[in-house]
């Protein structure tokens, strides 16, 4: 219950990203494929489990666990983000 405010403020981050995303892709008569979406969909997911993991863990007092999860959970959902974003762009330039 302690971190209910923030992950709410997390929710609402993400559902206006979403709604951006959205409307910048309307915007620049673009779509998203498939995969796309799928690696989009599974990078916040694993950045979120990534955000869980870190704070569920300090608040047992496990700091080492908690940066550990964050680099091993955390990064690849950068990567992830990341190629996705490049995807989506490279292909909105060419149209």
């Amino acid at each position: 219950m302690q971190y209910f405010l923030l992950f709410g403020f997390i929710g609402a981050i993400l559902a206006i990203g979403l709604y951006s995303f959205i409307g910048w892709l309307r915007k620049r008569n673009t779509g998203a494929t498939w995969y796309e979406w799928l690696m989009g969909i599974t990078g916040i997911v694993l950045l979120l489990m990534a955000i869980q993991h870190f704070f569920g863990a300090m608040s047992e007092l496990f700091p080492f666990a908690a940066w550990m999860g964050l680099v091993i959970i955390g990064v690849p959902a950068i990567v992830l983000l990341a190629i996705t974003w490049q995807l989506i762009s490279r292909r909105s330039k060419q149209v």
